[in-house]
């Protein structure tokens, strides 16, 4: 699939080199890199800011945790989810949840902003960010 070349109108987070597709975002880094001994006091309420985002696009497949083989299977894993202004990979909030990772602070900062709650994405957002910067056309061949 060919990807939007025009400027980004989303920002990421959780795009690691570990997890793919990455859908043409910059990697983040490594994962493994990124897990920390303990959590935000506030992680489990950012944990469902990502549960509660807009889903943008299903995958039907099922992955691995890349950090453990012996960890569960995680079911739409590369799923994407919005909250209008950051997209993630739906298989965020596991690893958030588990490893405690270290993420931007500006998206950490915008879900405090916004109280934990994620915004509703109206659809001419969601179609945007699909067509713009996914690259995901929405012509019926």
């Amino acid at each position: 699939m060919e990807f939007a070349r025009g400027g980004r109108t989303v920002r990421s987070v959780g795009f690691f080199t570990e997890l793919a597709p990455g859908w043409g975002f910059p990697a983040e880094g490594s994962l493994a890199e990124a897990v920390r001994e303990f959590g935000e006091a506030d992680e489990s309420r950012v944990v469902s800011y990502l549960r509660g985002g807009t889903w943008i696009w299903a995958e039907m497949g099922a992955e691995r945790d890349v950090l453990d083989p012996e960890g569960p299977t995680l079911v739409s894993a590369g799923s994407l989810c919005t909250d209008g202004a950051w997209v993630w990979r739906e298989d965020l909030s596991y690893y958030l949840a588990t490893y405690h990772l270290a993420l931007p602070d500006a998206f950490v900062a915008r879900v405090r902003e916004l109280a934990y709650s994620p915004p509703v994405v109206p659809e001419s957002r969601l179609l945007e960010i699909a067509t713009r910067d996914l690259g995901i056309s929405m012509d019926q061949a």
